[in-house]
């Protein structure tokens, strides 16, 4: 009798740690899903949002239930799926699986699909034909945009929002995903464009918001498995030189941090889907903290860096 009367104790403990676990999980991802922490570091600088996270733009429908959204998430960390994603975007009234096959096996495009149907974010018609829940699809960058900001929601624990409009900056237009991160300012401007479709005015328009949102780091992230130093990094340093003339390599060298990452100053990164796109996150906010001191001039004699 004793021993049924423990178990029964044991069972119902057991209950109430699950339940405990996933109320602090609940109040954790609340913490995180709360947007008014990036909106108090931009008041901060005098910024005030209007508008963010447009779920309208994005792949899925609006109402995708929380465990396929996490699914989602989880597929998009492959670069694979991205490419599949454009294709889909690109046919999205009606597609087959060969129309999806330009960068990877039919086996995996289907494995894909198979996922997506069962989500219900796309839908089959007939035997072989799907087409997109979301109907149009002009592009893949406001899901790339949501994907960077699920990122560091989930990967680094910071609150994010994408998509941001924001009233009285200079350069206007959307700020792609701003974050606060470790109690700082993170801005990420996302290119979904290969190298070869970024312009020159791009990336004066990159340091333009830079300069408008003031943040701790920056991030120029284009999803691409291409080299940087071909044509980004050659991109930045004209811009340098535009701004700071014949001594800007020496005052601000774009130097590589690691493969096919680079930093200017240890505070503005440029980053590629090259290896995995969380890893080289992860390694340019661990820079940025172990050389912060530097930044803020303390370590270093150079002008202080302005992006006009």
């Amino acid at each position: 009798m004793k021993l049924k009367e423990a178990l029964k104790e044991i069972q119902t403990l057991r209950k109430k740690v699950r339940r405990l676990t996933r109320e602090m999980e609940s109040i954790q991802m609340a913490s995180i899903e709360d947007p008014s922490l990036v909106e108090k570091l931009l008041r901060m600088r005098g910024i005030k949002v209007f508008r963010k996270n447009p779920i309208d733009r994005l792949f899925f429908p609006p109402d995708l239930p929380p465990f396929d959204k996490t699914r989602f998430y989880e597929m998009m960390k492959k670069y694979s799926f991205r490419l599949v994603l454009r294709d889909m975007i690109k046919s999205h009234e009606q597609f087959r699986i060969q129309d999806l096959t330009h960068y990877c096996s039919s086996s995996v495009v289907q494995g894909y699909c198979h996922l997506l149907d069962e989500m219900g974010v796309i839908i089959k018609d007939g035997r072989s034909k799907y087409r997109t829940w979301v109907s149009p699809l002009y592009s893949f960058g406001p899901t790339l945009e949501w994907f960077i900001a699920e990122m560091f929601k989930r990967e680094f624990a910071s609150p994010a929002i994408y998509g941001v409009s924001v009233r009285n900056t200079q350069s206007g237009g959307d700020y792609d995903v701003i974050a606060s991160w470790n109690r700082r300012l993170v801005y990420v401007e996302v290119k979904s464009s290969p190298p070869k479709g970024i312009e020159q005015n791009e990336i004066s328009t990159f340091f333009s918001r830079m300069d408008d949102l003031l943040p701790d780091v920056g991030f120029l992230f284009n999803d691409t498995q291409l080299r940087m130093r071909d044509k980004l990094v050659v991109m930045f340093e004209e811009d340098l030189a535009m701004r700071y003339g014949k001594e800007s390599k020496n005052l601000y060298p774009v130097e590589r941090l690691s493969g096919e990452l680079f930093h200017l100053r240890n505070r503005v990164f440029i980053v590629n889907s090259k290896k995995a796109v969380v890893e080289n996150f992860r390694i340019c906010l661990k820079h940025y903290l172990r050389y912060r001191d530097q930044m803020f001039g303390k370590l270093d004699s150079n002008p202080p860096l302005t992006y006009r």
